[in-house]
């Protein structure tokens, strides 16, 4: 089963043709967790939801599950001094225990905890982030970047970069593109030759079912099997997507 953040709500897709609008009719759904029977929303209109019941007020694009908290703008998190104006946190990761938090358009925050989160050099239009071993990836409006020390960045690929899957021995990544997947790891990446319906800003587009398998989905929703490189299409006229999540797959 596949849930969809989508900018009309969020839908179940069960299979080919099956879908179900289950939470938030027409409004623009960013991110969600499902946990322990209850859904998290997180939306850029109507703030934080848990079964539909707003608990949070204002402007939110990311949920991350460190103690089931919201990234919303930096000033809730980090204090108005380190506000940059119109920018928002978009993504947490843990890396070399230290958190990380990214920014649209802004420095990467780090700190010991919460309340200790500063800025480090690197400033981008940050989306998504991935911890994995020694080396942190951050994609941005105009790359994919790694990092093994916070200190010097390279950049993998140019490009409007945003989704990002740890595939276990590979890292999936995904830009704004009709060929839109890289698949690598550290500094060796390619570009996987499968055209498909290109995602627009501020799509996450890729969720891991599987080492070999991901699910896709930008305006239609499709299972990739990325070492054949066979794409099944279950859902055609979706709303964009957001983000997309399996579960219980």
């Amino acid at each position: 089963m596949y849930l969809v953040a989508t900018s009309k709500g969020i839908y179940k897709i069960t299979g080919k043709e099956e879908i179900e609008l289950v939470c938030c009719e027409g409004e623009s759904m960013y991110d969600f967790i499902l946990k322990g029977g209850r859904l998290y929303t997180c939306s850029s209109s109507n703030g934080v939801t848990i079964d539909n019941r707003n608990v949070i007020d204002e402007s939110c694009w990311r949920l991350y599950e460190l103690s089931l908290i919201h990234i919303s703008e930096p000033t809730r998190l980090v204090g108005s001094e380190m506000c940059i104006r119109d920018s928002h946190i978009t993504d947490f990761a843990v890396y070399k225990n230290k958190i990380i938090a990214s920014v649209e358009d802004g420095h990467l925050l780090v700190g010991d905890e919460l309340s200790s989160l500063k800025p480090i050099k690197f400033f981008a239009d940050s989306h998504n982030l991935l911890s994995k071993g020694n080396y942190l990836y951050i994609t941005t409006a105009d790359g994919l970047y790694v990092t093994q020390d916070l200190e010097n960045f390279h950049v993998i690929e140019k490009g409007y970069f945003h989704g990002i899957e740890d595939l276990g021995e590979l890292i999936l990544a995904q830009v704004r593109s009709k060929r839109p997947l890289f698949l690598g790891k550290e500094y060796k990446w390619e570009r996987l030759n499968l055209e498909l319906p290109s995602p627009t800003f501020g799509v996450t587009a890729i969720s891991k079912i599987d080492n070999e398998n991901i699910v896709y989905s930008t305006s239609s929703l499709v299972e990739i099997n990325l070492k054949k490189l066979e794409a099944k299409t279950l859902i055609k006229n979706l709303p964009m997507t957001r983000r997309v999540k399996v579960v219980d797959h």
